[in-house]
């Protein structure tokens, strides 16, 4: 049902390359470091979860998908949001990290852009029979996103590396992205 270009991307991408964790660590991961696996996968479960309840819904009860739409949207937003400050007070998570780190926070910050301007536009649409079809074009007119690759680039560097592979499988917003979102972004 939800078919936009930026949800299918971050969700997809979070599931997929969050189901193939490692578990051998080079060396043990800090605390810090710990902390910005979590922030990563946390500002991506909100809207994972919206998600999931939007997809349960009924099409033809267009006001109840239109309010689950409104959720997805706000609850991308807020936790994008929130992911780019604690990913910016935690900084990378180490020197040879600073690109995919970079990447990270552009990503979550022009999402969290996206998700907020496209807030109104939504909530104006009438609640009818071609109300996903325009939200998903409200959504897609407000995407600022200029590398939607950027996520999934950021998993796969990740899962370059023992210890944050293994700090991936063993996050717990990590580990609900996995176990809620399989099959998000998969058609239906």
């Amino acid at each position: 049902m939800v078919r936009s270009r930026l949800l299918a991307v971050a969700l997809a991408g979070a599931v997929t390359l969050l189901s193939a964790c490692g578990t051998e660590a080079d060396e043990p991961i800090t605390d810090a470091q710990t902390r910005w696996v979590d922030a990563f996968c946390g500002g991506l479960l909100p809207g994972i979860e919206a998600g999931v309840e939007l997809r349960k819904l009924d099409p033809a009860n267009v006001t109840e998908v239109k309010a689950a739409y409104l959720r997805l949207i706000t609850s991308n937003a807020t936790a994008f949001a929130g992911a780019e400050k604690k990913l910016k007070e935690l900084g990378a998570p180490e020197s040879e990290l600073e690109d995919v780190h970079e990447r990270l926070v552009r990503f979550v910050s022009e999402s969290s852009k996206s998700y907020g301007d496209a807030q109104g536009p939504v909530q104006a649409l009438e609640p009818d029979a071609q109300f996903l079809e325009a939200a998903e074009k409200a959504l897609a007119d407000k995407n600022v996103v200029s590398s939607p690759e950027d996520l999934r680039a950021t998993f796969q560097e990740l899962q370059k590396r023992p210890k944050y592979s293994d700090a991936l499988g063993r996050s717990k917003p990590c580990s609900e992205i996995r176990s809620k979102g399989q099959g998000i972004g998969q058609p239906q």
